[in-house]
């Protein structure tokens, strides 16, 4: 071989090298990229387990119609959940308008053929029957028109497309109160007085809750006063078709019977007893499902009564030193607040809610401001006193306390009533006269979709079987990601494969033909690759 040659062929033998490397990292870094292609089961059983079989493709939905911003339909018998224009619910309802595609979806993940909503008129007939005020929450300066109570932090208030009240509660089972500064005045006869909000609070394990109730409380707790009146819409309460995320309108209609509830012009409930008085706080109460990102809207409000503003205030937190109730002589911590909100204020009041333990005199709560006492009232009349209530009070801010002249902060801040007995503090703010400068952030995006609940047990247990029943609930979830289905393990090897391609949900039976005891795990596996998988460890013991 010349020398040319031995180097053209050295060289050829080098760029086989590289290639093979470029090759090597190529598949290298291809395995440890996540794959984006939907995750797909192999229907698997062992000798020793029997899956409930497969039925035939489900039927499609029926009278499928729009209107008022959501899809509604007939439920499918053998549904699991459905189909709209490709996102996942499991109620026979969506939020939606216009004429979507709707599919029912069977606990395989087998759909029906689809069926195209027909559009229906909006019905805004409502409007008319409420003499007084309306609020479709165009205006973001929520604080102007209400006082909001809640977990600072976590229940998150925001503006959302469209004119919507968006209440974000990250933190999961918070609830909500909406107090309208704007009271509730009842007509001299006919129909006394109607409430109306559109909200989407009321579904799958969701709460609305109205309070009607003399004075200005910001909440009322599990016990209201004896003449307030309480409607509560839950999933205790028929019509059973309220969607996760989907609005309704609720109505509380006084009448000089009763009061008589109402969800998109049908009564579902009365609430016996006419009002025993003629003016009212309106309290709204929301609490979304628990177990996921809790998120609730409201659409609108209206209230019968006066058309002309309520009395205007600027709010602002006060956070006490601690948050138990002291008895009059307990040494109160260093913890103060500014007194910057009062330097310009021509009066103040101080406003608190207070949840009761098992004992203590509300008629001598104080609350110790800096150098002075408050002595602090109810806000409400006939109040209760049990374990557990929860009671607004109000005091006036002294006029020593007003004005440029004076310290920086007012040290300590501390609430003090005599047996306070684990009594603890809510909230507390001070109202000072003016126009809220605050306005409201937009909201955040709609959560994404999210995996179905997953439990499973032991049904029925012999000495020879026992029967594995796997159910995975979707309803309180505003969509739904998709599922590829689920593995069962026993003492660690695969059972059994189930596969629910694009499934939303669903109860199975696993007959599993054992003796002994043994452990049993079961994974749910989504159809989203990057999605983590749930799994539930069971022990069976005989």
């Amino acid at each position: 071989m010349t020398p040319r040659r031995r180097v053209i062929a050295a060289l050829g033998i080098v760029a086989v090298l590289v290639a093979s490397v470029l090759v090597l990292r190529a598949t290298d870094d291809a395995s440890k990229k996540p794959s984006s292609e939907a995750v797909r089961l192999t229907k698997y059983t062992a000798d020793f387990v029997e899956v409930s079989p497969q039925p035939a493709r489900p039927s499609p939905p029926s009278t499928v119609w729009s209107s008022d911003g959501r899809v509604q339909w007939a439920p499918v018998d053998g549904a699991a959940g459905y189909e709209v224009a490709g996102k996942l619910v499991a109620s026979p309802e969506a939020a939606g308008s216009g004429r979507p595609e709707v599919r029912a979806v069977d606990a395989f993940g087998q759909r029906s053929q689809p069926v195209k909503a027909e559009e229906r008129p909006s019905d805004d007939s409502w409007r008319q029957k409420i003499n007084g005020w309306i609020d479709d929450f165009d205006d973001t300066f929520l604080e102007r028109r209400y006082h909001l109570s809640g977990r600072r932090g976590c229940v998150n208030p925001g503006s959302g497309s469209g004119g919507r009240l968006v209440l974000d509660m990250p933190c999961g089972n918070d609830t909500a109160v909406l107090r309208a500064r704007s009271l509730l005045q009842l007509n001299e006869s006919g129909e006394l007085g109607r409430v109306a909000v559109v909200t989407d609070a009321a579904g799958p394990r969701g709460k609305l809750v109205l309070d009607l109730v003399p004075g200005t409380p910001d909440r009322l707790g599990p016990i209201p006063p004896p003449d307030a009146i309480r409607v509560v819409v839950d999933d205790s309460v028929a019509p059973g078709t309220r969607g996760a995320g989907v609005l309704h309108r609720f109505e509380a209609v006084l009448t000089d019977n009763d009061v008589r509830v109402v969800q998109d012009g049908v009564q579902i409930a009365t609430v016996p007893g006419p009002p025993k008085w003629r003016e009212a706080s309106v309290l709204i109460s929301v609490t979304p499902p628990p177990s996921y990102p809790g998120r609730v809207e409201i659409d609108a409000v209206g209230i019968t009564g006066s058309r002309g503003p309520a009395d205007e205030v600027i709010e602002t937190p006060l956070v006490a030193g601690t948050l138990r109730v002291l008895e009059p002589d307990e040494e109160a911590p260093s913890v103060g607040v500014a007194r910057a909100p009062l330097r310009a204020a021509p009066s103040a009041r101080l406003r608190t809610t207070v949840r009761f333990g098992d004992g203590g005199d509300p008629n001598g709560l104080v609350a110790e401001l800096g150098p002075a006492k408050l002595p602090l009232r109810p806000v409400v009349s006939g109040w209760s006193a049990a374990e557990d209530s929860e009671l607004t009070l109000a005091g006036d801010v002294p006029a020593e306390l007003l004005g440029e002249a004076g310290p920086h902060a007012l040290t300590p801040f501390v609430l003090r009533m005599p047996g306070a007995s684990q009594a603890q503090v809510l909230e507390s703010y001070l109202e000072v006269p003016g126009r809220s400068p605050v306005k409201l952030e937009n909201a955040p995006d709609e959560p994404p979709p999210v995996l179905p609940v997953m439990t499973a047990e032991f049904a029925a247990t012999g000495p020879n079987d026992t029967t594995l029943v796997v159910t995975l609930d979707a309803s309180s979830a505003r969509s739904v990601a998709p599922i590829a289905g689920f593995e069962v393990y026993v003492d660690s090897s695969l059972a059994a494969t189930v596969p629910m391609p694009g499934g939303i949900g669903g109860r199975h039976e696993l007959l599993l033909s054992l003796k002994g005891s043994h452990h049993v795990e079961v994974r749910l596996r989504p159809e989203d690759p990057g999605r983590q998988t749930d799994s539930v460890w069971l022990e069976l013991r005989r």
